[in-house]
């Protein structure tokens, strides 16, 4: 196996492990908890099969990663009788930019403290760079898990 497809399945099992975790915080009964666990190794894998295969930037395959589960359960969770977020929240938790966040603390701290011309410089580039990505990050998980009720429950209350 290639590289690639190895690292995809680690971090996608690992992504599998960190879902469930995040769900027992919230008192998510222990039924639902390979379903989660399912759905954020699921969540992980599309993300970086369409990051790390060339397809898109980190960005939109985030966008679409976390859509895709959003409906998913928007499916699922109505047979189960249980509200949609029990899922879709703990199942997108591995796709937060961890490294992004704290690379740019890490130049925010170096541009208060550092003295270095040059350093301060590279610091504010770092900062903007891996700031603002990690914050279009965020905002194409919370536009992902979002948007899809839009398209889905538009009609749910009207009686036709």
């Amino acid at each position: 196996m290639s590289d690639l497809v190895i690292r995809i399945l680690i971090e996608s099992a690992c992504a599998g492990f960190i879902g469930p975790a995040f769900a027992m915080l919230f008192g998510v009964p222990l039924t639902f908890l390979p379903l989660i666990a399912a759905a954020a190794a699921l969540a992980r894998a599309i993300r970086q099969i369409l990051y790390l295969g060339g397809f898109l930037e980190i960005v939109s395959a985030t966008f679409i990663a976390a859509a895709f589960i959003s409906a998913l359960f928007i499916y699922i969770a109505p047979k189960l009788q249980v509200p949609r977020p029990v899922f879709t929240v703990a199942s997108i938790i591995s796709l937060v930019p961890g490294m992004d966040a704290y690379n740019a603390l890490l130049a925010l701290n170096e541009l208060i403290n550092g003295s270095d011309q040059d350093l301060l410089i590279s610091s504010i580039i770092t900062l903007f760079h891996c700031g603002m990505r990690a914050t279009a990050i965020l905002l194409a998980m919370c536009l992902g898990i979002a948007i899809m009720p839009l398209f889905f429950y538009r009609y749910r209350f009207h009686h036709l």
